[in-house]
């Protein structure tokens, strides 16, 4: 399933907000915690330091640090076989001692007991060989701990829904803007095309009435007529067909993409360009395995017209040259003639694949007037570039510019 580049932009945009509110709640978060656990960590360590400063009377040292500092403690007092003496309860629903490795462990830190009724604990060793236990409950830091998650998963989900609504709003108007810009030049290009289809059709019109009406009697008025209406129906043939390929252009779909040698293709044109116009100096100036990813089909039409261009509008010795190479990321086509070229203002012009048909140039010669469209399509379709230039030869220069296939 394709995913279109509006949704993967708004995937990117939520995604990453969702990273750094997760990634900088979180740390907020985490850090509360363990300052908290720091506080609590210090009391034990305080109890502790008065057992070892105390080591006569270890139990009552312990016993008045923790009065003294009010603090919310249990203390007991574990014999080495396990036996255990409650001497002071807190708010702390303290199960029992848990198992000697911890106990062991905690005469070094502080150690955490997960569960129902979470604490912090530490032991001290004393001479008769028992240890003293201190615990101090922390199921209210684990509360604040979580209900600091669950406001950041509630924050976070309101600031990318808050998000995705301003981004379906922000392309939302963006593609009406396009839509009307769209429908736009879709208006401009059908009164074009129906202008060229209306002009071939009055001719045939016209001279099916005549020869119905036999107002052509002579053999020689007849086979003009014929000739003309063949003409014109062939003029509608490839009006139609451009119309249909720049359709197929417009679509979301497209045809197999490959990994193409532009420059096998281009030289192949080429070669059949100069074969077939043996009055031209035909150049051909093209690197060698210049790959890009595209459609051969579509590249070949692209080509197809740009040559079909130069002979339906320059005089049949203009010489032409045809090349290719390599330019950053791209692979530059260039395919540029010796003729008149077109009016200062065609320069440089952006090109769309629904401009205008190109009226600076004769319809006498044939054709559509759709080549320069049938152009532009094509190369947006393969993420081109596409400029008309003043050629070096005196002529147009019609440059192309294509990704090149990543290795």
């Amino acid at each position: 399933m394709r995913v279109s580049s509006t949704s993967r932009t708004s995937i990117f945009v939520v995604s990453l907000i969702t990273l750094l509110t997760v990634g900088i709640g979180g740390y907020s978060a985490v850090h509360t915690r363990n300052a908290e656990l720091s506080e609590v960590n210090a009391s034990l360590n305080f109890v502790a330091q008065s057992v070892f400063e105390n080591p006569e009377q270890p139990v009552g040292a312990a016993l008045f640090a923790i009065e003294q500092s009010t603090l919310d403690m249990t203390l007991t007092l574990l014999t080495r076989d396990r036996q255990e003496t409650f001497i002071n309860e807190s708010s702390l629903q303290y199960s029992g001692a848990p198992e000697m490795k911890i106990v062991e462990e905690a005469a070094a830190h502080p150690v955490h007991i997960a569960g129902p009724a979470p604490y912090q604990i530490r032991s001290i060793l004393i001479s008769t060989g028992d240890y003293i236990i201190i615990a101090q409950n922390t199921r209210l830091i684990d509360r604040h701990f979580a209900a600091n998650i669950a406001s950041l998963a509630l924050f976070t989900f309101l600031l990318d829904g808050a998000a995705a609504l301003l981004l379906f709003f922000y392309f939302r108007r963006i593609n009406r803007r396009d839509q009307v810009a769209s429908l736009e030049r879709m208006q401009e290009f059908l009164g074009d095309a129906s202008h060229e289809l209306r002009t071939p059709l009055t001719v045939v019109k016209g001279y099916v009435e005549m020869l119905s009406k036999k107002q052509l009697v002579t053999e020689q008025d007849q086979e003009r007529a014929f000739l003309r209406v063949g003409n014109e129906i062939n003029r509608m043939e490839d009006l139609i067909q451009d119309l249909l390929l720049l359709a197929e252009l417009g679509e979301s779909g497209s045809r197999d993409i490959e990994a193409l040698d532009v420059s096998e293709l281009l030289a192949a044109h080429g070669t059949d360009f100069k074969t077939l116009n043996p009055t031209r100096s035909v150049e051909l100036v093209i690197e060698s395995d210049i790959e890009i990813m595209g459609s051969r089909d579509y590249l070949g039409r692209f080509i197809q017209n740009a040559l079909t261009n130069i002979m339906r509008h320059t005089a049949h010795d203009v010489s032409v040259r045809i090349s290719c190479s390599k330019s950053g990321k791209y692979a530059r086509v260039q395919i540029e003639d010796a003729g008149p070229g077109l009016p200062e203002s065609a320069y440089g012009e952006e090109l769309r694949s629904l401009n205008r048909f190109d009226k600076s140039r004769s319809r006498e010669h044939g054709g559509s007037g759709l080549g320069m469209s049938i152009m532009s399509a094509v190369i947006e379709k393969l993420h081109g570039k596409l400029s008309l230039r003043k050629s070096s030869m005196g002529g147009l220069a019609v440059v192309v510019d294509l990704p090149l296939s990543k290795d």
